[in-house]
């Protein structure tokens, strides 16, 4: 398996207004160890197919995937999702990319209403889905649903109900191992459960101390999320290794992404953080491997 990583670890989830610019991305990823990377937000990186495979061949670098949020409960925006999947699915097939990820964006939503739909709006995000995943296939790229903490689908039952509504050869989910455990649900048993539909991963972690006081006391997401919820890898309430030889031993070959969005009190930069997830993430592969 490749282990990629992608721009949220340094607090990259807009296209502008950000202060490290792509090529440094880049620059930083390859001295934390990666050589693999998604695209995150369609704009943050070159849109010219050209310049982005330079700027990704001389690196040694590999874009696998490319991950898009959009307003899916809104209809009326169903024209924009249509023109931004093929501009995103253009781009990452241009550079050899294989994956397009597309989630529900927690923004749409009123601050005291996360991710509450009615049956019209739930409709309208299999809609929103399925147009998207279907534009997708015309490029001969693999479709993931990125379930969201903060959207209509975050909970099991939510994800569940989108797998019965959808057709398994068109949407795939993209398990992410952090959104998934914050309201305590497994993983692991979600990934074996579902191994057949799951064809990305995003691997992160909990803080389950914090994520206790979180439930307990009913604390915002949004506020969870800067307070530092996901954690490095190898400390939160996921046994990430664990999971990790559920996963080699399936036969799994879809992208893997490390992912610890970036919070504000954490002790360490952005680079530390990312280089100790590679080195532990690279420990199971390799064990795996030599297995």
């Amino acid at each position: 398996m490749n282990i990629a990583i992608a721009p949220c670890c340094w607090g990259i989830y807009w296209p502008t207004g950000n202060t490290l610019g792509w090529t440094d991305y880049l620059d930083r990823i390859v001295a934390a160890g990666y050589r693999h990377t998604e695209l995150g937000p369609y704009g943050y990186f070159s849109t010219d197919p050209e310049v982005l495979s330079r700027e990704l061949d001389r690196r040694g670098l590999s874009a696998v995937a490319a991950a898009h949020v959009h307003t899916l409960a809104d209809a009326a925006t169903s024209a924009a999702l249509a023109e931004r999947t093929h501009q995103i699915c253009s781009l990452l097939k241009s550079v050899g990319g294989t994956h397009f990820i597309l989630m529900d964006e927690s923004e749409f939503y009123p601050k005291d209403r996360m991710g509450v739909v009615d049956e019209d709006g739930w409709r309208a995000v299999v809609g929103s889905t399925l147009l998207s995943a279907r534009i997708v296939r015309e490029y001969g790229l693999q479709f993931s649903f990125h379930p969201h903490v903060g959207t209509c689908i975050e909970h099991e039952d939510q994800i569940e109900r989108l797998l019965a509504e959808t057709d398994p050869d068109l949407v795939g989910i993209c398990l992410d191992t952090g959104h998934h455990a914050y309201w305590k649900a497994d993983p692991k048993a979600f990934f074996l459960r579902h191994k057949a539909r799951i064809n990305s991963i995003h691997l992160k972690n909990v803080d389950g101390a914090f994520r206790e006081k979180v439930l307990a006391e009913n604390i915002h997401c949004d506020s969870a999320f800067e307070d530092g919820i996901m954690t490095d890898l190898d400390r939160g309430a996921v046994d990430i290794a664990d999971f990790m030889r559920a996963v080699a031993a399936s036969g799994y070959d879809g992208p893997l992404v490390v992912e610890q969005d970036l919070a504000p009190k954490h002790p360490e930069p952005p680079e530390a953080i990312a280089a100790r997830n590679f080195t532990f993430v690279s420990s199971l592969v390799a064990e795996r491997a030599g297995k």
